[in-house]
């Protein structure tokens, strides 16, 4: 891998640095606590996280399969394959063929799956809303600005290395 660039500013030093200090750290952890949250929130309809994670890509446009989820969600293609096939088992997905390439199967909602998805937004937004209690909107605002300047920092990362 080629190395990039430091940046001006080297937050991090091999010799000061430690995991726990780490921004990756910190989201990883408040991800497990959000997963765990909304796993509560969404006992009732039946469905995890993970699970709602993969009806809300689909459901709102993403050209979803099995590769695309694995790759977003940062999940193994057989951890997806069993997720997908819970989905299927559950009536909330159905795979389509692609027209395009006969080896990609699309993933769709099923009239079920459409219904269901309506139902998670009260939840959803309940417990985000919760998460950023003490923030005022120039900070949210703020931190969705650093999130997305962090995720396009590691994809140019990301193509550089290819």
């Amino acid at each position: 891998m080629k190395k990039t660039a430091l940046p001006p500013t080297p937050f991090y030093t091999p010799k000061a640095y430690t995991p726990k200090g780490s921004l990756v750290y910190l989201m990883v952890r408040n991800k497990s606590i959000y997963q765990r949250l909304a796993d509560m929130r969404l006992a009732d309809l039946k469905i995890t996280a993970s699970q709602m994670s993969i009806l809300m890509m689909i459901g709102h446009g993403e050209k979803a399969t099995i590769s695309s989820i694995s790759q977003l969600w940062g999940i193994n293609a057989a951890a997806t394959v069993r997720m997908v096939q819970k989905l299927e088992a559950m009536q909330l997905i159905k795979k389509l063929p692609s027209n395009k390439d006969g080896r990609v199967t699309h993933l769709s909602l099923t009239t079920t799956g459409k219904s269901l998805i309506k139902l998670i937004p009260d939840r959803l937004c309940d417990l985000l809303n919760h998460s950023l209690m003490g923030f005022t909107l120039k900070e949210f605002e703020q931190l969705k600005s650093f999130l997305l300047r962090i995720e396009a920092n590691n994809l140019r990362q990301l193509k550089e290395a290819q």
